[in-house]
């Protein structure tokens, strides 16, 4: 599990991630301030090692998520080609977006299920 502590240090490392992992993190959180919020990514083979082992619980969506983060309510959020995907699309306008419009971004996104144009 990896954990990244802001939003700009999860885009920082983006293009490096797995494409088909999901992003955990306390949605709630994300819609106050997403910038200052936890980011999670779980890899699906640890998540079945943690679950085998009696280390995992059910959040509120009846996902399995480690024990150890249990408690900060976290659920999965998008996926990682999904944030890349984003990026991009607001990267076509011509220039490089600036952290505060790709969370606006990513916002827009999981609350429409479509993208910012």
């Amino acid at each position: 599990m990896e954990c990244f502590k802001h939003l700009e240090e999860l885009i920082r490392r983006i293009e490096k991630l797995e494409w088909n992992e999901w992003i955990y993190t306390n949605v709630n959180a994300f819609r106050r301030d997403p910038l200052h919020n936890d980011y999670y990514i779980i890899p699906e083979e640890e998540c079945w090692d943690l679950e085998e082992a009696g280390q995992t619980m059910k959040n509120h969506r009846d996902e399995a998520i480690p024990a150890s983060i249990a408690d900060r309510e976290v659920q999965s959020w998008l996926e990682i080609a999904t944030v890349q995907d984003v990026i991009d699309v607001v990267r076509r306008r011509g220039e490089e977006p600036d952290i505060l419009l790709i969370a606006k971004a990513l916002r827009y996104y999981h609350e429409q299920d479509a993208f910012m144009e």
